[in-house]
């Protein structure tokens, strides 16, 4: 049967738990914005993703055209 020190116990234990909980998501939730503001200044700053996105289109141009001479004979 549990006595007061363990009750007292239990309940800084909750307390802690519950500390850390929200210590842990409000953390989450920053270096989450933090992670989508650095990709955006990247972005920006690189030109990598359009860079990334005009190469994938021409390579699929390219392959198609390929793809519809070969079938055309």
């Amino acid at each position: 049967m549990p006595d007061d020190r363990t009750e007292a116990r239990n309940a800084q234990l909750d307390r802690l738990k519950d500390a850390f909980d929200e210590w842990y998501n409000h953390e989450h939730d920053r270096l989450s914005d933090e992670v989508t503001f650095l990709k955006s200044v990247l972005r920006g700053r690189t030109g990598s993703e359009r860079l990334s996105r005009s190469n994938t289109t021409e390579a699929e141009v390219l392959v198609v055209n390929d793809i519809e001479s070969f079938l055309s004979g």
